[in-house]
């Protein structure tokens, strides 16, 4: 009996390291908060970006909006995205993505500021 309770814990850990590994960038995000280089919290909410398979992204400054059209790519060696667009827009460049879990991220831009994004 004990060796199938191993196998079963086993199993369950594993299942868990490849969930919270996940680094897909693919579907919808909203941010909901900024953090300041020093660690100032700042709640934010409505922004979205939807990162699509065939690396267009959509985006808007409300759920109900999209104003924004773009281009990704997300490097999984080095975790970062680069954003980008014919127009050239503020806040394209690339930028370091860091996993909480597998429905939040955050994306650190310039000057060490961090925005947070969950998955809808």
């Amino acid at each position: 009996m004990k060796p199938i309770k191993t196998v079963f814990l086993v199993v369950i850990i594993f299942s868990f390291l490849s969930f919270q590994k996940t680094d897909s960038l693919l579907g919808k995000w909203e941010m909901f908060k900024m953090e300041s280089a020093e660690g100032e919290i700042f709640e934010a909410g409505g922004n979205w970006m939807e990162f699509m398979k065939d690396g267009v992204l959509k985006g808007g400054k409300s759920l109900a909006t999209t104003d924004r059209q773009g281009n990704w790519e997300y490097n999984t060696k080095t975790k970062e995205v680069t954003i980008s667009s014919p127009e050239k827009r503020p806040g394209e460049g690339t930028f370091k993505v860091t996993w909480i879990d597998a429905k939040t991220i955050y994306i650190t831009i310039d000057r060490g500021r961090k925005v947070y994004m969950r998955r809808i």
